[in-house]
């Protein structure tokens, strides 16, 4: 996240039965990536999201699912969590790895 507009978002929505990666580019969000995956949804679930230089990797449960690369952020950023109002989401085991050498 460089700021309020500008940004990436990973998402999962069960109810949509997707994964999703976007970026926010001057408060305008684009979709880069998306696939289907069905599971438990009252479940834990671990999302791991490692962006090194311009390649993005997305992975659920282990599994490797979004891999992509998009330079609309070239310096790291800040990170966040979202939640729609209407779901029912917990986050938990957060860790942040800078691995820049």
């Amino acid at each position: 996240m460089q700021d309020k507009n500008n940004y990436y978002i990973t998402r999962w929505n069960p109810l949509e039965t997707n994964l999703r990666l976007y970026h926010v580019l001057n408060g305008k969000r684009t979709q880069l990536k998306s696939v289907d995956i069905e599971t438990d949804a009252a479940a834990w679930h671990t999302i791991h999201v490692k962006a090194r230089g311009n390649k993005i990797v997305v992975s659920f449960d282990g599994k490797p699912l979004i891999e992509t690369e998009d330079t609309t952020f070239a310096n790291a950023g800040k990170i966040g969590l979202w939640t729609k109002a209407d779901a029912s989401t917990a986050f938990d085991d957060l860790k942040i790895v800078n691995l820049a050498p």
